[in-house]
């Protein structure tokens, strides 16, 4: 019980956790208070646009493709799925483009090919599974009459 409890307080002495911490309650204060109402905005500034003029606005739409990437950048920071920090402290992402840095593209990487390999060994154990279920269901169905005499 007490290595658990020096564990824990070793823990919380990390200044890294305490960085983290510290940046992912300023990127959530950031997420909810700026970027979901800018969304908000967006959405209904849009929308006019099409009522109208008939059409979406192709500029609002750049600037939607670019404020996407960067949601996606929050999120994954605030979620724990990447250690990047969002703009401010990286470049803002470009339309279409999500930046990564290339370690956590390969810790990715190392994820999928470690869950496809547990998912294909799943695969094979359920298919032998179903494959004996049927062939009790077929001697089941053959009877005792159906064993081979020998």
């Amino acid at each position: 019980m007490s290595e658990q409890i020096d564990e824990l307080v070793d823990n919380l002495k990390r200044p890294s956790l305490w960085k983290r911490v510290f940046f992912t309650l300023g990127f959530a204060l950031l997420f909810n208070i700026i970027l979901v109402p800018l969304v908000l905005l967006m959405v209904l500034v849009q929308v006019a646009f099409s009522l109208f003029a008939g059409e979406k606005n192709s500029n609002l739409t750049d600037l939607s493709e670019k404020l996407v990437a960067y949601l996606v950048e929050v999120l994954g920071f605030l979620l724990f799925t990447t250690e990047h920090k969002p703009f401010p402290f990286n470049d803002f992402p470009g339309s279409g483009e999500i930046n990564t840095p290339a370690e956590d593209v390969v810790e990715s990487e190392v994820s999928r090919s470690e869950s496809a390999q547990v998912s294909d060994s799943d695969e094979r154990v359920s298919e032998e599974g179903e494959a004996e279920r049927e062939n009790e269901a077929t001697d089941k169905m053959r009877g005792p009459s159906a064993t081979p005499q020998g």
